[in-house]
């Protein structure tokens, strides 16, 4: 009887320590990827999505980067800020791109976040949608220029993002961190 009882313990006994240690190894595994999926980049936590880009939330809004913060610290930003609730975001009609679909979608996600109401804008009349208003840089807004060479710079009350789409992309991943006080 005795003997019974002690393999019945023995065997509860390593049954208890094969579950624990499993559960061990799962938590640590799921702690260990945790921390190598998410950076600390000026004290605020982003997290890197399974399709490559980087989340942040900042007020229950999640807004997703393509870059990681750390990718963009060579980018230089002019000084702009924005003094009005609304902007417009300017493109060359005529130099239709169709990434800059996508990074003036961005920028008016986090434009709209903050508040600040983007439109759409041509900075000419040639091939522009009829929807779009003509406006040029005499008011406060982000003009995307194609164009090989990649800068960013200050055009009266522009701010003028050019290059090509991988530049310009990470050049509005720079101004969205930098509307979200990141950087």
């Amino acid at each position: 009887m005795v003997n019974k009882k002690s393999k019945l313990i023995l065997v509860i006994f390593i049954i208890f320590i094969m579950i624990t240690s499993a559960i061990g190894f799962f938590s640590f595994s799921n702690q260990n990827q945790d921390t190598t999926n998410t950076i600390d980049y000026n004290g605020f936590k982003f997290t890197l999505t399974q399709d490559g880009r980087w989340s942040f939330n900042k007020n229950n809004v999640d807004f997703i980067f393509d870059n990681s913060p750390n990718d963009l610290v060579d980018i230089n930003l002019p000084e702009f800020q924005i003094t009005q609730n609304k902007v417009y975001l300017l493109y060359n009609a005529s130099n239709l791109n169709p990434s800059n679909d996508y990074n003036i979608a961005k920028l008016s996600y986090t434009l709209q976040n903050l508040g600040i109401r983007p439109v759409i804008a041509c900075i000419n009349e040639e091939n522009c949608p009829s929807q779009y208003p003509i406006k040029s840089c005499n008011e406060e807004s982000f003009y995307f220029k194609l164009d090989n060479d990649t800068k960013v710079y200050n055009n009266d009350k522009c701010l003028v993002i050019q290059g090509d789409k991988v530049n310009i992309n990470k050049i509005v991943d720079k101004v969205d961190l930098k509307l979200l006080g990141i950087i």
